[in-house]
């Protein structure tokens, strides 16, 4: 091992920082230090033009795979790990045989190996499918260095796959003809291991001190600093300027800066605490010295402008969301857009459909945006087949209507709803993008009144067919040929016209009136399911599963007091809804506390989605889950359910991605008696976690009858002190 360590390299001399290079080309424009200043850094062609690129997580956490319910960034469990250790010790126990702080994250590390990656064969791929840039995670939260690193022992030379990764990859990109940027997310690592997350001032976790004090070598992973100390300051930048020394980035990628608005804190509105106002100053220096440093090589670079609350000025690099989807044509802008819910690995994640994916990729350019498209590879160098799927089937499209992508510019509008059509423009080209298949004629409507010898030809990409047009009153009318030639999912109508289409006044200049009405990305990517293909059946695919730690009880009985085990409890006045008209007895019928002779509330017949939903009132540590069914003409009797638990403070409403999943009831076969209980309980002295709503989701039980046909007398919900609580009036 190097020995060469420490933990922080610079002075508090800001000049370093903020000098204009001498050797500066002339023709290249040079940065005072000042955020004006930077507000005038141009678009690079390289960027403007390539539209798509591709976005790579990958370090020690692909090792783990895992998250909670199987849904959300995977990438964010190794702190997980200690904020939730009544689900994720066991789970560690279960799969390491320890738990921290004996073992912790740290010892995870050796199964990141890398042991069959090519990053030449990673590259081929990339240049394959039609990106024209590179972006790999150099650091993220969890302080893990991807490259050759100086200043700390957790690099990837090292330890681990003792490989140079953003070295490696950088140099087999490059050969390709693309461009690269090592990613930096290192601005959340002081709460990443801590007891507050965003926070000035923080304290590591209990175990993460205990880890520390057994291996003090830990503590350059975990921290050093859990407060924004100058010396993590200084060491930010310090890091960031090892990789630009190292490997000269196209691009300065850094993720969203939740200090900035947190703690007192409202740095682009003036208000910053000390330590704050030190880091932004810090920042703007190394953004300076990026720039002018790339200018002095003769090197054309740009930097992201990361979040909803933006890191620096607007106008300062790109606008940027995780799967951010403008509505209007914004300045420009970059969608970090995952195929599944995670950006690190995740076995099974839950991936959009191709159509999907290449849609969102449509759309995005059409509104001046970039498409920088996630892969979250595994430990050993393997990218997830329907992750490559996506790719290949992104580069199969690109490949016949890459015209409509690659170097184009957005048109006056950027879709036409009524016909499903996206425009993008190059020169006197139109092109109107066909996003559902094209089999009758269509109008663009915003050509009307365009005059005989405006459009010169019309055809349509990846087909030799002639395209029958007209001009009329209402616009130009496109009659697609019967032979619609090699494309799928989208069809790219090319226009030749008389003059320039691109429109460079339609911009929304305003990035907040530009982000309005997006989604709303939750820092722990407990959001990050939209646009996900939808699930054969009427809830999204979870595969049978029991939260480790606890436990599925079945019972049956012959008479509705015949339960020795799961006893119905007394009746309560918690809250009961349904997201679905239910047809026979009402609601209320959950609230008596006895299991009738005849069958409780079950959804009308052809309902695929049921879901039932229990409020606490707050939050409250629960126990276990139990539901009681009756056997209704002998074939009602069985519960096919999926369980979920919201903490949310206000009702979280009915999109289950929202939830977690706490694990499935399927009692098929074993459910022959009148009665049946199901319970999904905690180990004695342990909970399920801590929730405020618990959802019962029903999936459809017999072969015929089409909708949901469990029919349910009671639903209950143990706290830890044994308290049940039983479903009371309905909202």
């Amino acid at each position: 091992m190097k020995a060469r360590y420490t933990v922080f390299l610079l002075t508090s001399c800001l000049v370093s920082y903020w000098a204009v290079h001498a050797s500066a080309q002339e023709n290249n424009r040079v940065y005072d230090g000042s955020w004006e200043s930077l507000q005038e850094m141009p678009v690079p062609a390289w960027f403007d033009d390539g539209k798509i690129g591709i976005f790579i997580h990958w370090g020690p956490y692909s090792a783990i795979g895992y998250r909670k319910g199987g849904r959300g960034y995977a990438e964010h469990v190794p702190k997980i790990f200690y904020e939730d250790p009544s689900h994720h010790y066991p789970y560690m126990k279960q799969r390491w045989g320890a738990t921290p702080p004996e073992f912790g994250y740290k010892d995870i590390i050796p199964e990141f190996k890398a042991e069959n990656w090519d990053p030449d064969q990673w590259a081929k791929l990339f240049a394959e499918v039609g990106a024209k840039y590179v972006v790999l995670t150099a650091e993220h939260h969890d302080g893990w260095a991807n490259w050759d690193s100086d200043l700390t022992p957790w690099n990837a030379v090292d330890k681990g796959p003792h490989r140079d990764l953003v070295g490696d990859l950088g140099a087999a990109v490059r050969k390709q003809g693309l461009k690269y940027a090592p990613s930096y997310h290192r601005e959340r690592h002081t709460g990443f291991f801590a007891t507050e997350k965003y926070a000035v001032h923080s304290e590591p976790r209990a175990d993460i001190a205990k880890e520390i004090k057994r291996v003090p070598e830990a503590a350059m992973l975990y921290g050093p600093e859990f407060s924004y100390s100058k010396a993590f300051v200084d060491d930010y930048v310090a890091r960031w300027k090892e990789i630009q020394s190292k490997y000269h980035p196209d691009f300065l990628w850094v993720d969203d800066f939740p200090i900035y608005t947190r703690d007192g804190n409202q740095v682009r509105n003036g208000t910053m605490r000390p330590e704050i106002k030190y880091m932004d100053d810090q920042v703007r220096g190394m953004i300076t010295d990026f720039m002018n440093d790339a200018a002095a090589r003769g090197q054309e670079v740009y930097c992201n402008n990361k979040g909803s609350n933006r890191n620096w000025p607007d106008g300062v690099g790109c606008l940027e969301k995780d799967n951010l989807k403008l509505s209007v044509i914004g300045p420009k802008w970059q969608s970090c857009t995952t195929f599944g819910t995670s950006f690190g690995y995740l076995e099974g994640d839950q991936y959009k459909s191709i159509e999907g994916v290449i849609h969102e990729m449509i759309e995005v350019v059409s509104r001046n945006g970039n498409f920088l498209v996630n892969i979250g590879p595994m430990a050993d160098g393997t990218i997830p087949a329907p992750q490559v799927d996506r790719l290949n089937a992104m580069g199969r499209w690109l490949k016949i209507n890459g015209q409509a992508i690659y170097g184009t510019r957005y048109w006056k509008v950027s879709d036409q709803e009524n016909e499903h059509l996206a425009f993008t423009t190059n020169g006197n080209r139109l092109y109107a993008i066909k996003l559902a298949k094209p089999t009758s004629p269509f109008t663009i409507s915003d050509t009307a009144g365009w005059q005989k010898g405006q459009v010169k030809t019309v055809r349509l990409l990846g087909s030799s067919a002639d395209v029958d047009w007209e001009l009329n009153t209402q616009g130009l009318q496109i009659t697609p040929p019967s032979d619609l030639g090699q494309s799928l999912y989208a069809w790219a109508f090319e226009i030749v016209t008389d003059k320039k289409q691109h429109t460079p006044n339609v911009i929304q200049y305003d990035a907040s009136k530009a982000l309005q009405g997006t989604r709303k990305v939750d820092l722990e990517g407990h959001q990050a399911t939209q646009g996900l293909a939808p699930p054969r059946s009427g809830h999204q695919a979870v595969k049978p599963f029991v939260l480790p730690g606890a436990r599925l009880v079945v019972e049956t009985a012959s008479s509705d007091d015949g339960f020795q085990k799961l006893l119905p409890g007394a009746s309560s006045n918690v809250k009961v809804s349904a997201n679905q008209k239910t047809s026979n007895d009402p609601l209320a019928s959950l609230t008596d506390g006895k299991l009738a002779a005849g069958f409780g509330p079950v959804f009308s017949n052809g309902i695929r989605n049921g879901a039932y939903k229990m409020d606490l009132g707050s939050l409250q540590p629960v126990a276990a889950i139990t539901s009681w069914s009756f056997n209704q003409k002998g074939f009602r009797g069985a519960q096919k359910l999926v369980l979920y638990g919201s903490s949310a403070g206000t009702d979280p409403g009915w999109d289950l991605t929202r939830f977690t999943p706490l694990g499935t009831i399927d009692t098929s076969g074993e459910a022959e008696a009148d009665f049946t209980a199901a319970s999904l309980r905690a180990s004695d002295g342990k909970t399920l976690g801590k929730f405020r709503w618990i959802v019962w989701a029903v999936s459809p039980v017999t072969e015929t009858g089409g909708g949901e046909n469990t029919a349910f007398q009671e639903f209950s919900v143990e706290i830890s002190k044994m308290r049940s609580l039983k479903t009371g009036e309905t909202k």
